[in-house]
């Protein structure tokens, strides 16, 4: 029966057969067979995996879950990974966590262990019973298995471990076998040489040796490809001359035998490439190429390994034109490659002469080839800036004229003409330089004008030797001696420029000393423009001709790394081998020397500072058996000094050698220090001393024969580096175990550069700025170094700024630092109304000095302000850049007093702060260097990114010449309207135009009235608005407002798309002249791609324009996506929370002086026609009615029109003194408590009515005899404000705030913070629990003082919860009547039919992030099929954008998920459905009890769709995972039907009786099924399953 079963079962897992599945279920309920099966076991191995296992029994057994894995090796190991306890009660389904091995789906590291490679695993879950007659045996009563892939192992990811190592001196002191050497960089990817190389065709070139791999997997494979390698080899070169032997080298690979190995590349003397490659049995063929390198080209040489074929490629680029060759060789036999084995050579070696040329960058792939077309090839940067090849045409060219000059000329000395006339001529010409007399040039004789000395000096030669002996060469020493004559003579750098051609010319023929000369001359700057690349140009030509001071010069550049060029040591030596080998070879001894005896030791390339890693060749001879002692001697401060040996070695006697030594310099000398690292006394001086030494007859004393030194400059303390030291743990899970006080959490990111600001900031000028704190190291090694740097700073801050308006006040704040104590403390930088910067340091015992930059902050430019603190010594640097053109200032100053300055301590804060207002401008990136200077010279300063791409500078550039246009016309048209005195004929002519737009005719236009085709518009106005009003009253502000209108207008004529790109133009000319609701409406417009192309970044500019001068919904929506991270900007917490907190306190005051332009926020759905049923205005029947109610005594009616005439609410137009007549009314007649409180503020503020103080409070007291909380709040206030009663003011309101007055517990939260309270000093943490519980309550500024508190903490008592302070002060930005404003045009524009309007404005409030404003543009986009408003593509991504944007809001509405989830089910033309994320929002919107998500979730599972455990866990279904999709769709359907909302009762009742019809079909069939498989089994089974299937019968029809 169990084998029937298990055949029948098993195809459900992946057919999903519901009837054959509820058969097994109710089988194996009734007769409790064993059974397993996995549902969706996971196909590969990896991390964090989870597996549902379906399980029964049939009495009490065990559940096991094994691991079988199969190796490479063909042996095989299991792990138990999980078991537990079957009970014999039914069916049950357990989802287990696969623990799967770490070696199995990780990389090895030092705790992840290594593994053998493996092949397959096997996952195999098992029902067990114990053996009767074993203990160690089990019965398998039924298992189940499943296949997983294993992860190949370089796919795998790294796993990241929970440990952090407490680096303590004393922890390693007692663990030293804890550490090993540092785990080195593993370079797959090796740049045997990145710069270049003058080769001399030598037996000098550069040798490099490669290490294994450090990981054991990557050695592994290195290892295993030895004899079928995988790998290429890229070189570049450029040969000047083919070798003069038969074969050259190029690059080759020697063991340690000495023998050539695989890859080894040789040039034979007619250009071909020669290629060896070694394989087993010590095979070793060689090839030639059939293809010839070129000479005086740069050629990319490219030799691939791939198992037994060799491909070699050679691309050759000419003036960028590419010649390509390709050779492939199939070997007979593996080849054999150990990277590992011997080294490799670039040039020329011990054994073989160089090519002559030069070489590029030569790049190894260890164990990869990359393909590359030819058209792809391209030169290396290196290569392109030296510019070889352009240096070899030109003198190639030169050398061509100065031979036929040599030529000719000769030929005419050897006729006699001008022979005895000229004889003396070049004698004359040195000392006098007199001009010959002009001849009848030939045709040959032209040249031109740079090289007419060479010329004449050729001709002079030619004739005073007779033409015979005249070469080149010669004319090449002779251009030398002129120039050295020249510039003897005039002994000033002025002479070096008038020097320098000839110096070129002659290192052209062949001078070698010119060509080092002029390299000299550049790489100093001496008399000339320093230009690096040209003197490491000329420094190369002469060192490939071998001469000994360019050797020597370019082994100095590229051992210490300088004028920008990469460190190379192994580069360094090949430059210093072959000039000390020349040294040694003149200097070996001679047999008179040999006799004599011969000591002597020179240090030919010492460091000029104290420096780490230092390589440095002495070189070394004795005339017996001798040793070469190296040592330091440092002298400290103190005048006390120390001698340090740091190496010594044997000298063998007539054996000049040279030896590379690593100067193993202490740490302390080089570093800073830290816990590993000691501290030391300050050095004052260090020199390195080399000697020759024998032993005498005193063991303790030394003969010294020989001697050098050279004195070390030591690195200041705080220029050093911080020691990254050379330590890594092995993580041994035993040593672990054995120190558990070793291991705490993980180590925090340290932030040792601090982004304070990474983007842009428009600064108002008010007291709102951006506010950061930093939190102290982690790492106790940087703390210890933070805090003992507090009385001696070295750090820098660097500021970007662009001022628009010098401050209106004596002082601003540019960026300063508070402590806990509210007072400014190091540093502190403010800008002054002068436009100096004022900076102020403090010090200790409160301390404090400030002094003033002799420079100025200049306006409408991006400046760079970097402010170092050295010590005492403070830097100020500037850096101003318009259009490109930099302009730099500098100021020090050094305080009398220590400087103070812990990062730690209180609050950073850019712009203005809580005491102080702030700059008027933007703020671009702003960075903080805690423990280092970074030193820039002006022309490495450039405009960052973010700032270049944003483009202020350009926007207010051209807006400054429109102004200045504008106010032109301006000018211009007054005084013509005044003269005309037109005022009458064109009285009305702005309204016409405006009506008609009608064309006036064509005057003679003066030349002030010339203008640009796009400002003509603009123009006219001005024109008829001056002959309108007679030249009286227009101004630029007035233009602007005018121009804003226009667009309106044209906006409205339009009422499409189309008319929003031509009224553009007219809204950017508004905005630049000072309507900033211009400038963020063509914000909005560029942000969301209504009417014209979506620009993100002019969007940006725009908004920042705008939110700069201070406009509310700009600030909103710069809040907005800098809180949201939106349209590619950066989230930044404390930049969105300095403009919500800017427009949140305007909404405080806003409130207390309501305006026309102001009304209440409404949040209104356009989906919800119960509340769109109540927007009314006063002829509307609604508002009608209320008055009519209001008039018999309805006071609820009374406080309803009072409250819209007051606020502006539901679609009636604000009127203040009307509200006061309704709240008077209320507050006389009916004694209404909530009128009497209305009628009294307004009389006690003075608003709407004449200000009455003892009528207030009268009122007041009536209503809160009454009991009226809010009132008692008010009397509070009046005591407090006029009667400055603070007892009774107190009194009434902890009284409210018992009875949870939001305003009561505000007013006691200013009064413990302001230390008000009666017998009570301040206490900021009452006023915080105050704040906290009135904004909690509902209130606005409760809100923003709790964000306040929140943003900088209170030091021992509130945390810092940044995150929490910007959604409260978002809160109540949110609730701004301006937005409020837009909020109600969009409605009634709605409600009047005219949907693009309404789309328009209700785009602008979503912009701002207002979640309705989000959904309403969505569902005004979905409607555009009934209105077609927009383009359909447009409205889809309008739909999808702002659909999503509202569902990720806090409490998104129920139809935003239902539509959210349709649109994610359906799809978009380059996006199928997905039905996951369709199902969670539906999910979503059931949960939020609308039946709409409970329906379309049984729709999904009616189409056959599985919904996922995690939709059902949410839905609290997940006991119903595994029943079929019947008994799914009828308790979603059951959920729908009893839900909240009637609207769905009908349908979804509709809905489950469709279902309970299914059933009883499906019932019907199984029970037919059911009865003839049983009577085949056993008669006995039909007495259970008959009443099952009749149970279940009757359920479906009832």
């Amino acid at each position: 029966m169990e084998r029937f079963m298990k055949t029948l079962c098993k195809p459900w897992t992946s057919t999903q057969h519901v009837g054959i599945y509820l058969f097994c279920l109710s089988v194996q309920t009734a007769l409790c067979l064993n059974e397993i099966i996995l549902l969706d076991p996971p196909e590969e191995a990896l991390p964090d995996s989870r597996l549902d296992v379906f399980y029964s029994c049939s009495q009490p057994a065990t559940v096991q879950l094994d691991l079988i894995v199969f190796l490479d090796t063909g042996r095989a190991r299991a792990f138990r990974l999980n078991h537990w306890r079957c009970d014999p009660h039914g069916p049950s389904l357990k989802t287990v966590r696969l623990n799967l091995p770490d070696w199995l789906v990780y990389r090895a590291d030092g705790i992840v262990p290594e593994s053998q490679w493996v092949q397959s695993c096997m996952l195999e879950a098992a029902v067990t019973f114990p053996h009767i007659f074993s203990d160690a045996e089990e019965l398998v009563a039924d298992s189940d298995v499943a296949f997983l892939k294993p992860i190949p192992y370089f796919n795998r990811p790294v796993k990241r471990h929970q440990l952090c190592i407490t680096w303590s001196m004393l922890m390693l002191q007692l663990t030293p076998g804890f550490l090993l050497k540092q785990c080195p960089l593993e370079q797959e990817t090796v740049q045997l040489l990145s710069s270049i190389f003058a080769s001399t065709g030598e037996n000098f070139g550069i040798t490099k040796k490669l290490d294994p791999f450090s990981n054991k997997a990557l050695e592994f494979l290195r290892f295993k490809a030895i004899s079928s390698p995988w790998c290429m080899f890229s070189m570049w070169v450029l040969v000047t001359r083919h070798c003069q032997g038969k074969l050259c080298g190029l690059f080759h690979h020697t063991d340690s035998q000495n023998n050539y190995i695989s890859p080894s590349l040789f040039l034979t003397n007619s250009g071909q490439l020669h290629i060896q490659i070694s394989g087993r049995s010590k095979k070793s063929p060689a090839f030639l190429s059939p293809f010839k390198v070129h000479l005086r080209e740069w050629c990319r040489i490219n030799v691939m390994l791939l198992a037994e074929r060799v491909t070699v490629s050679v691309v050759c680029i000419d003036n960028e034109q590419r010649t390509d060759y390709s050779v492939e060789y199939m070997l007979g036999h593996d080849i054999m490659l150990n990277d590992t084995q011997g080294h490799f050579v670039i040039g020329g070696g011990k054994y073989i002469k160089g090519v002559e040329g030069f070489y590029g960058p030569v790049v190894y792939h260890r164990n990869r080839v990359v393909p590359q077309s030819t058209s792809e090839v391209v030169l290396p940067e290196v290569v392109r800036a030296v510019n070889l090849t352009g240096w070899l045409q030109t003198c190639q060219a030169f050398r061509l004229e100065m031979n036929a000059k040599i030529s000719e000329y000769s030929h005419q000395a050897q006729q006699g003409k001008e022979s005895d006339t000229c004889f003396d001529v070049y004698h004359e010409w040195r000392v006098k330089e007199r001009q010959p007399s002009e001849s009848q040039c030939e045709l040959w004789e032209e040249t031109l004008p740079q090289r007419g000395r060479a010329v004449k000096l050729v001709k002079i030669l030619a004739f005073k030797h007779g033409g015979r002996g005249l070469s080149l060469t010669a004319v090449g020493r002779a251009l030398y001696s002129l120039s050295l004559h020249k510039l003897h003579r005039g002994n000033g750098t002025g002479a070096v420029s008038t020097i320098l051609p000839l110096l070129l010319q002659a290192g052209c023929l062949a001078d070698n000393r010119a060509l080092h000369m002029a390299s000299v001359l550049y790489s100093s700057g001496l008399g000339i423009k320093k230009q690096t690349y040209k003197s490491w140009l000329l420094a190369l030509l002469a060192a490939q001709k071998d001469d000994r001071l360019a050797l020597l010069h370019l082994g100095h550049l590229h051992h210490q790394g300088l004028h920008g060029f990469p460190a190379d040591p192994a580069l360094a030596y090949a430059y210093y081998a072959n000039i000390a080998i020349q040294t040694a070879v003149r200097r070996y001894p001679t047999p008179e020397q040999m006799v004599l005896g011969l000591d002597e030791i020179m240090l030919l390339n010492p460091p000029e500072e104290a420096l780490p890693d230092n390589l440095l060749y002495v070189f070394y001879s004795c005339k017996g058996p001798a040793t070469v002692q190296l040592d330091l001697i440092v002298v400290f401060d103190t005048g006390l000094s120390e001698i340090l040996r740091l190496n010594h070695w044997r000298c063998d006697p007539f054996d000049p050698t040279i030896k590379a030594v690593r100067l193993n310099l202490p740490d302390w000398l080089l570093y800073q220090a830290d816990e590993i690292v000691p501290d030391s006394q300050w050095v004052q001086s260090c020199t390195l001393e080399a000697a020759v030494t024998y032993p005498v007859l005193d063991d303790d004393e030394e003969l010294v024969a020989a001697a050098d030194e050279a004195a070390l400059e030591p690195v200041p303390y705080f220029d050093r580096p911080v020691k990254r030291h050379r330590l890594c743990n092995s993580w041994s899970m035993d040593m672990l175990r054995l120190t558990p006080g070793f291991v705490e959490k993980q180590c925090p990111f340290e932030q040792e550069t601090v982004q304070l600001l990474s983007s842009i900031f428009a600064s108002t000028g008010e007291k709102f700025g951006i506010t950061t704190t930093l939190d102290p190291y982690s790492d106790n090694g940087l703390e210890y170094l933070r805090v003992k740097a507090i009385p001696s700073p070295w750090c820098m801050f660097s500021v970007w700024i662009l001022v628009t308006r010098h401050c209106q006040e004596e002082i601003c704040g540019l960026f300063h630092h508070i402590d806990s104590q509210n007072n400014y403390i190091s540093p502190t930088l403010f800008l002054r109304n002068s436009g100096k910067l004022h900076i102020q340091m403090n010090g200790w015992s409160e301390e404090s000095s400030a002094f003033l930059t002799s420079f100025k902050v200049p306006l409408r430019k991006w400046c760079r302000i970097s402010f170092m603190m050295l010590i005492k010594r403070v830097t100020v640097n500037m850096v101003c850049i318009d259009n490109e053109q930099k302009t730099d200032y500098s100021t020090n100053y050094i305080f009398a007093h220590d400087v103070v300055m812990d990062d730690t301590e209180g609050y950073f804060v850019i712009g203005g702060g809580k005491y102080i207002k702030g700059v008027e401008g933007f703020y671009g990136p702003v960075v903080y260097y805690r423990n280092r200077v970074v030193h820039q010279s002006p022309s490495e300063v450039v405009i960052p990114d973010v700032v270049r791409a944003v483009n202020l500078a350009g926007w207010l550039q051209t807006c400054q010449e429109f102004h200045l246009e504008m106010s032109a016309k301006i000018s211009g048209y007054t005084h013509q309207a005044r003269r005309r005195e037109e005022s009458d004929i064109y009285v009305d002519t702005f309204h016409k135009w405006i009506v008609k737009e009608r064309q006036p005719s064509e005057p003679q236009c003066e030349l002030w009235e010339e203008t640009l085709p796009q400002r003509r518009q603009a123009v006219k106005l001005v024109k008829m608005l001056a002959f309108k009003h007679g030249g009286r009253g227009l101004s630029l502000a007035a233009m602007g407002r005018a121009l804003y209108s226009l667009s309106l207008h044209k906006l409205h004529k339009g009422s499409r798309t189309g008319a929003v790109s031509t009224i553009l133009p007219l809204l950017l000319q508004a905005g630049c002249l000072a309507d900033n609701r211009a400038l963020h409406m063509a914000s909005v417009l560029y942000s969301s791609g209504l009417g014209v192309k979506k620009q993100t970044y002019k969007s940006w500019l725009l908004a920042l324009l705008a939110a700069q001068k201070d406009d509310r919904l700009a600030l909103l929506h710069l809040g907005h996506l800098h809180h949201q991270g939106l349209h590619g900007l950066p989230a930044d917490t404390a930049l969105a929370y300095a403009y919500y907190a800017n427009i949140a306190t305007q909404t405080t005051l806003d409130r207390l002086n309501p305006t026309p332009e102001q009304t209440f926020v409404e949040a209104v759905y356009l989906n919800n026609d119960e509340v769109l049923n109540l927007q009314t205005d006063k002829d509307h029947h609604i508002f009608q009615w209320l008055k009519l109610q209001a008039r018999r005594g309805a006071t609820e009616a009374e406080q309803a029109i009072g409250r819209m005439l007051f606020w502006g609410q539901q679609g009636v137009s604000p009127n203040i003194q009307e509200a006061v007549r309704h709240y008077e009314r209320g507050a006389v007649r009916w004694e209404d408590p909530a009128s009497m409180y209305d009628y009294g503020i307004v009389l006690l503020q003075g608003q709407g009515v004449e200000k009455d103080v003892p009528k207030a409070v009268r009122f007041l007291k009536k209503a809160m005899d009454k009991n009226f909380v809010p009132a008692i709040n008010a009397l509070a206030w009046y005591y407090e404000q006029h009667e400055k009663d603070y007892e009774k003011a107190v009194k009434l309101w902890e009284q409210a705030d018992l009875l949870k007055s939001p305003d009561a517990a505000l007013n006691l939260g200013v009064v413990y913070s302001q230390g008000l309270y009666p017998g009570k000093a301040a206490d900021k943490f009452m006023a915080y629990q105050y704040y906290l519980k009135s904004a909690q309550r509902g209130h606005i500024r409760g809100a923003v003082q709790l964000a306040d508190i929140w943003t900088t903490g209170i030091p021992g008592h509130v945390d810092r919860r940044p995150s929490d302070a910007v959604l409260w002060v978002k809160w109540a930005a949110e609730h701004n009547g301006y937005l409020g404003s837009i909020l109600r045009r969009a409605l009634d524009s709605y409600l009047k039919n005219d949907m693009f309007h309404s789309l328009l404005y209700y785009m602008v409030a979503a912009e701002c992030g207002y979640a309705p404003a989000q959904f309403n543009v969505a569902y005004l986009c979905e409607q555009n099929k009934f209105f077609s408003i927009l383009d359909p593509a447009l409205a889809s991504s309008c739909m999808w954008r702002y659909y999503n944007l509202t569902v990720q809001n806090e409490n998104p509405d129920p139809y935003a998920l239902i539509r959210m989830g349709d649109l994610l089910y359906e799809g978009q033309a380059d996006m199928p459905g997905d039905l996951f994320s369709a199902a969670k929002m539906y999910s979503h919107a059931a949960l939020r009890k609308e039946p709409q998500g409970w329906y379309n979730l049984g729709l999904l599972v009616a189409e056959g769709y599985r919904l996922p455990l995690s939709v059902l866990i949410n839905l609290g279904l997940s006991e119903l995972y595994l029943q079929d999709n019947i008994t799914l769709q009828s308790t979603l359907y059951e959920r729908c039907r009893d839900s909240e909302d009637t609207d769905g009762f009908f349908p979804c009742s509709l809905a489950l009786y469709n279902v309970y019809f299914q059933t009883f079909q499906n019932d019907y069939h199984t029970a037919v099924k059911v009865s003839t498989a049983a009577a085949i089994v056993a008669a006995s089974t039909m007495i259970v399953i008959i009443p099952i299937s009749l149970r279940r019968l009757m359920l479906s029809l009832n």
